[in-house]
């Protein structure tokens, strides 16, 4: 059976105009689950996580220093990978939420975040259709929400 370790630091990313997947009962999985939920300070996906889990741990952009672009991916290398300055530990999976179309439409910081992710070689489940591109990729719905799960030791990338 594909899993998602849901009971650790799960890290939501997303679309900043938001996801025709809905989020919030994933979000309630996780917490279900016993995870806890980090996710960045943005719009969209972002805003949805945060509406349906307030408690969640919001990483936001202004901690970093730099142009808004450099705080920005810090941020989302937060979000996913941790930051031991800020008491940050890796997340057990990632989480993301595409726009309308699907994951080749990923903006700049839900593909960071992925990349990252798979780079760390942490399990990634992405909402909705069509299957990500690149091998590995299994369907698994969560709490009803249809997407796609690729386990580390399932990835080709690597």
């Amino acid at each position: 059976m594909v899993s998602l370790p849901l009971s650790g630091v799960v890290a939501f990313a997303g679309s900043r105009y938001g996801s025709p997947w809905p989020v919030a009962p994933v979000v309630a999985l996780v917490l279900a689950s016993g995870g806890a939920v980090r996710v960045g300070d943005q719009r969209g996906v972002d805003w949805a996580v945060r509406q349906a889990c307030p408690g969640a741990l919001v990483v936001r952009a202004s901690l970093f220093p730099g142009p808004p672009r450099a705080r920005l991916a810090q941020r989302t290398r937060a979000v996913v990978l941790g930051h031991p300055a800020l008491g940050l530990s890796p997340a057990s999976c990632l989480l993301v939420f595409p726009p309308e179309g699907g994951a080749p439409a990923l903006g700049p910081g839900s593909s960071l975040a992925l990349r990252l992710a798979l780079q760390a070689r942490l399990p990634v489940w992405v909402a909705g259709e069509p299957r990500p591109s690149g091998l590995g990729w299994a369907p698994l719905a969560l709490a009803g929400v249809p997407g796609w799960i690729l386990h580390p030791v399932q990835s080709s990338l690597f």
